[in-house]
């Protein structure tokens, strides 16, 4: 099965948002597996036939709704980052606080897509794929940062940076399926702080 989308007209580009809206909310509700392509299209006020004109499967409408969350904390890091250190780690923690990554039906979502693709091997290259350019998205944001205070060996810094937040975010929003006061945003916005300050005195 071909990834590629369609080409994207200004139109298209609504219709998109306006399915990934629907199915944002749509999957949050009844998981990956109970949700459906018509479920999708009578939350988006669409037919059947607009969700498959834009997206060849249920999978590749997930993929691309998994894309937008991660943008989405890519984008809020890139903000954040040019904040004092004393205002950032707080505005940081406030601002993941509500980002759709850390949500819980989120983690339960992707979880349950995970473990889809583990029985599914044809996906599992595509996902890869994904989480590669998510580590290379939030480790550019992060090098340029780090390139700003005049960090040494930039971007082994960054992507040592990136990996530790991507696993401390993995572990944490799996920590807190089963402690719903775990405070998540908070842990994570000390974890790159303490990382920052350990790649400054290397």
């Amino acid at each position: 099965m071909s990834s590629a989308a369609p080409p994207r007209s200004p139109q298209r580009g609504r219709t998109r948002d306006r399915l990934l809206d629907a199915a944002a909310v749509v999957f949050a509700e009844h998981g990956y597996h109970g949700a459906s392509v018509a479920d999708v299209a009578a939350a988006a006020g669409l037919t059947k036939g607009a969700v498959y004109s834009n997206y060849r499967s249920k999978e590749e409408l997930f993929l691309e709704l998994l894309d937008r969350n991660v943008d989405e904390v890519v984008a809020l890091i890139d903000q954040l980052l040019e904040l004092e250190p004393a205002a950032r780690t707080r505005q940081l923690a406030d601002q993941l606080a509500h980002a759709t990554v850390l949500d819980r039906s989120w983690t339960l979502l992707e979880l349950e897509f995970v473990l889809y693709v583990a029985r599914n091997p044809h996906l599992s290259q595509r996902l890869a794929d994904r989480r590669e350019r998510t580590r290379a998205s939030i480790a550019s944001v992060v090098a340029r940062h780090l390139t700003q205070l005049g960090t040494a060996d930039v971007e082994v810094a960054a992507d040592r940076i990136t990996r530790l937040l991507i696993a401390g975010a993995d572990g944490l929003t799996m920590a807190a399926l089963t402690d719903p006061e775990l405070p998540v945003a908070d842990l994570l916005a000390a974890l790159f702080d303490a990382l920052e300050c350990a790649e400054a005195h290397r």
